[in-house]
């Protein structure tokens, strides 16, 4: 895995990060007419989804498979049961999710194009990291993978999600900005067996852990690991670790207003002693912005 600081260079001076919107706005906006008036929250969505651009494709989902892939990945259980954000069954799979995901994805304060950019040059590229494969699980619309692609435009970079409506709206968005060394597969990141062990020299993790069950979680990162080079590095966007019986609360009412059920269950996992067990090391949080919240990792070296 390419990892180099110039012999004898001094490191490189702190970059100036863009400054971090108060955020949530929006979000909380949404959560409170959630709480007051569901039928009317579901309902607006509804309408936004039924308005907004769609991305279509073959029903067999055959334009997302994986090289050598013959066919699509299951959709897991929990996936396909548990409402998410208002949205019974297969909201994901509805075309014009793409669309719905890249406007939501803005109200993070860590999910703005700037803030990503900022974290990808700071933790990764003035860190001497120097990639030659890069794979995002949970690449969703694509806004980190874009970022990745455009710092290292040399680097193969490759994102995975379960949702196919997200996956070719993300495939739409790399061709309008003209980015060629991304591409977009079907693929649950709890099995990624379509790439071998220690293949990419980068795997990032954005906004997907705590939309899974605890078992769920493990699986994702022990495969994220898995491929992950020896020596490589792993990222994570998500959200933060409740610290006090107020963000409990707040986590608590996220689950009843915003229909997050897996909420709680990634809010106990220890993220760093999960990785550290899966064979991690040099595990640091690196931001925490009101709930939102970043880690860095590497793969240790046999």
């Amino acid at each position: 895995m390419p990892e180099t600081t110039k012999p004898g260079g001094a490191p490189p001076p702190p970059r100036t990060r863009p400054p971090l919107p108060e955020g949530w706005r929006p979000t909380l906006l949404s959560l409170r007419l959630a709480k007051k008036h569901p039928r009317l929250s579901r309902a607006v969505i509804r309408w936004e989804m039924r308005r907004a651009p769609k991305a279509t494709g073959p029903g067999d989902l055959s334009d997302l498979l994986a090289p050598g892939r013959r066919r699509p990945a299951d959709f897991p259980a929990y996936y396909i049961a548990n409402p998410v954000h208002h949205m019974k069954g297969l909201h994901w799979m509805h075309p014009s999710m793409g669309y719905r995901l890249e406007r939501m994805a803005e109200d993070f304060p860590l999910g703005k194009r700037e803030q990503i950019r900022w974290w990808v040059e700071s933790q990764v590229l003035d860190r001497g990291v120097r990639p030659r494969r890069i794979l995002e699980v949970g690449a969703g619309t694509g806004a980190t993978a874009f970022v990745y692609a455009q710092v290292f435009p040399e680097a193969e970079v490759v994102g995975v999600d379960l949702s196919p409506s997200v996956l070719r709206w993300a495939r739409r968005r790399a061709d309008e900005l003209g980015i060629r060394n991304v591409s977009f597969y079907h693929m649950d990141a709890g099995d990624l067996s379509a790439f071998d062990d220690g293949s990419f020299d980068v795997v990032h993790e954005s906004h997907l852990l705590h939309e899974m069950p605890a078992y769920q979680i493990r699986r994702t990162v022990s495969e994220m690991v898995r491929v992950c080079a020896p020596g490589g590095f792993l990222g994570f966007f998500d959200w933060a670790i409740p610290e006090n019986e107020r963000d409990w609360r707040q986590r608590e009412g996220m689950v009843r207003n915003n229909v997050e059920p897996f909420m709680l269950e990634y809010s106990r996992t220890d993220h760093p002693k999960l990785l550290a067990e899966l064979g991690c090391e040099d595990v640091v949080m690196v931001e925490r912005h009101s709930q939102s919240a970043s880690w860095r990792a590497r793969r240790k070296v046999a």
